[in-house]
């Protein structure tokens, strides 16, 4: 660096020093701007947007639904409404879809048929909106827009891919080159959880599940009102 600093004194000592001075000024406006285009280049490289895009906007999680409130799921295949309205507490739900009454304890449901009788996860695509699962999937997907609602609350908007969604769910790399579907929510002036509207047509599409469209609308209000749900088994 000394011996730099040396050589420009020279030149500025010289005989013709106008046309040295001019030099040494364009070169060393030169060597500026390419170390300031060099330190752009690697401040913002691809792998810094894909992790900001990846992560999302973290404001929202699942934590803030609690696990105490009257919920009315609606999902609509291909324009065909199933509905689910029932509440829940902790691990146990009690609630009411294609006019029959269901039991659920943990991972296992049961239906009312006269009897209490174990059954399958009634649920279509509960994969998406399991608890464990909708934080990773707020995680992943990518922030677009947050605004105050005239509840006091506010709504968020995402895009998520179907890849995206594949990998959180089903661990399944793919590559499908398509639009992202879209997720909207809306919380109340306690930051809890009001609604969220899955739109995956793509997603539903590939997974071969519906023909044209999927609609997942999760409704939930009275949140801690439900003390506790006795066991119709017992």
């Amino acid at each position: 660096m000394k011996k730099t600093l040396d050589n420009i004194r020279e030149l500025f000592n010289d005989e013709n020093v106008d046309n040295k001075k001019t030099i040494v000024f364009f070169a060393f406006y030169l060597v500026f701007f390419a170390i300031l285009l060099g330190c752009l280049f690697l401040g913002g490289n691809k792998e810094y947007l894909h992790q900001d895009y990846e992560k999302g906007d973290t404001t929202v999680n699942a934590g803030f639904l609690g696990q105490n409130y009257v919920f009315d799921y609606k999902i609509t295949v291909d324009g065909v409404l199933h509905d689910y309205y029932g509440k829940r507490y902790e691990n146990t739900e009690l609630f009411k879809y294609n006019n029959q009454e269901y039991y659920r304890d943990g991972s296992d449901f049961f239906v009312n048929q006269d009897l209490w009788i174990k059954c399958d996860n009634p649920y279509l695509f509960y994969e998406l909106f399991d608890y464990d699962h909708l934080s990773n999937i707020f995680m992943q997907a990518t922030f677009i827009s947050k605004k105050n609602n005239e509840n006091q609350g506010e709504e968020f908007h995402y895009l998520i891919s179907s890849n995206t969604l594949n990998k959180i769910l089903y661990n399944e790399n793919t590559d499908y080159d398509e639009e992202a579907d879209t997720i909207d929510v809306i919380t109340d002036e306690n930051n809890k959880i009001e609604q969220i509207a899955f739109h995956l047509d793509h997603f539903c599409m590939h997974r071969e599940n519906c023909q044209n469209s999927l609609k997942i609308e999760l409704n939930f209000e009275m949140f801690d009102s439900v003390k506790k749900i006795d066991n119709p088994i017992e």
